[in-house]
């Protein structure tokens, strides 16, 4: 265990996941109440969202599968995950400003895609920092971080929704309020996980680009 915490960028790219994943599992549990409220959808019509977003996470699974098995670093790919899934936010928080329902499912589909990318490119990346003899032990703490981490997601994204709901008790409740701040500390966390994972992926890329450099040197002597 302590090898494993020794090898190098394995503590940010925890949090990373930590941070990345509890942005995109906030969103588990108000997708389908956000489009009955806000936009007026059937329970089937919301149900089919939750196939929309996983729809998303395949076509992410997918990419990242092909990527990584050429010359992308998983690093890279994580933040373009984070970086799909903000403006995902940004479509389903604009529903509650008549949107409209197109708005809400491209964002739902974006997020959906955010994830997967994000997902497959922090579990290779945990794969890749590991010693050899602690794959096993690497993909059971990328799985321990990603379980708390949507677990709190989720409980918190309740818990903000009930507190909020409660405090517009006394002016009335604007039923889209509760979910687009929730939205909102989504996004943020996404943000925050893409400058904690910037200088690692930034860090792969300067040291690629060095021993490319230096294969071309030693090939023109």
């Amino acid at each position: 265990m302590n090898q494993l915490a020794r090898a190098d960028g394995i503590i940010r790219l925890l949090v990373v996941i930590c941070l990345g994943t509890f942005g995109f599992g906030m969103a588990d549990a108000l997708l389908e109440p956000y489009g009955g409220q806000v936009l007026g959808l059937s329970i089937a019509d919301t149900t089919k969202l939750t196939a929309l977003f996983s729809v998303g996470t395949l076509v992410g699974f997918e990419i990242a599968s092909r990527l990584l098995s050429g010359t992308t670093e998983p690093g890279n790919l994580a933040l373009a995950g984070l970086a799909v899934g903000i403006p995902g936010f940004g479509l389903i928080i604009f529903v509650s400003m008549d949107g409209g329902t197109i708005s809400f499912l491209l964002g739902t589909f974006l997020v959906g895609l955010g994830t997967g990318l994000f997902g497959h490119a922090t579990l290779t990346a945990a794969m890749r920092a590991a010693p050899r003899e602690q794959i096993g032990l690497a993909l059971g703490a990328w799985g321990a971080a990603q379980a708390c981490a949507a677990g709190l997601g989720v409980a918190l994204a309740g818990i903000v929704r009930d507190v909020i709901v409660g405090l517009q008790g006394a002016t009335g409740n604007s039923v889209q309020t509760p979910c687009a701040i929730i939205f909102t500390i989504e996004a943020l966390s996404l943000l925050i996980a893409i400058a904690v994972v910037w200088p690692m992926a930034r860090k792969v890329t300067n040291r690629k680009d060095i021993h490319t450099t230096t294969e071309k040197q030693v090939e023109g002597l």
